[in-house]
């Protein structure tokens, strides 16, 4: 029994190594300043937070009566580093309250860089096509080997298909917008609720682990 405990511990300290690399790794290089950078990376901490919790738990599982002294001091540091992340955690929450309005803001002028200059061409293409003498027109079938039909009936088809593709863009670029603003509302509030439940838990650990201090 006393082989498999220390056995756990072993997988405790491995997790609790492996949770160390991820930190490092998510942090550097560091991008403060980027709002983008700071809800992935809290979203990340959250999303592997089960790691850091199950590697706690395995380490400090027993009772001290069996450790050794140098291990008592790793398990000191250990608790007040559980409290330590407790805190993290509750700060992360605030990261999910800030962020999410700037970034759905530049999401948005995103989406509209990326569809305005189609919708404008489709307006602008109706403005001279209303603008068109029947000899233009008529030039227009005739470049486009358009043969058989009366050239004011072809300028209000081309009208309609350019009212239609302004129309079809517009809705395109509100249901682009819709779909990543409920995207990151819905991961605002899930990595939130996450990062609050975290740190109770991490609060939790080191309040049961008084003997360790």
């Amino acid at each position: 029994m006393t082989s498999f405990l220390v056995l756990f511990r072993f997988v405790g300290y491995g997790l609790l190594l492996l949770t160390l690399f991820d930190v490092v790794s998510a942090v550097i290089p560091p991008q403060f300043s980027s709002p983008g950078w700071q809800f992935q990376t809290a979203g990340g901490f959250v999303e592997r937070s089960a790691v850091p919790l199950i590697g706690f738990i395995l380490v400090f599982y027993d009772n001290h009566e069996a450790r050794k002294k140098r291990e008592l001091i790793v398990l000191r540091i250990l608790s007040w580093i559980a409290l330590l992340s407790g805190v993290f955690y509750f700060a992360l929450v605030v990261v999910f309250f800030i962020t999410p309005p700037t970034l759905n803001d530049m999401s948005q002028k995103q989406v509209t860089a990326q569809y305005e200059p189609r919708i404008a061409q489709a307006k602008q293409i109706q403005a001279q096509l209303g603008k068109a003498e029947t000899a233009q027109i008529e030039n227009l079938m005739k470049n486009n080997r358009v043969t058989g039909t009366d050239p004011q009936v072809f300028k209000s088809k081309l009208m309609q298909e350019a009212a239609t593709a302004e129309k079809n863009l517009t809705t395109q670029a509100d249901l682009t917008n819709s779909g990543q603003r409920t995207a990151l509302f819905k991961n605002a509030i899930k990595w939130g609720l996450g990062a609050l439940v975290t740190g109770v838990l991490f609060v939790r650990i080191w309040a049961g682990t008084a003997w360790a201090r």
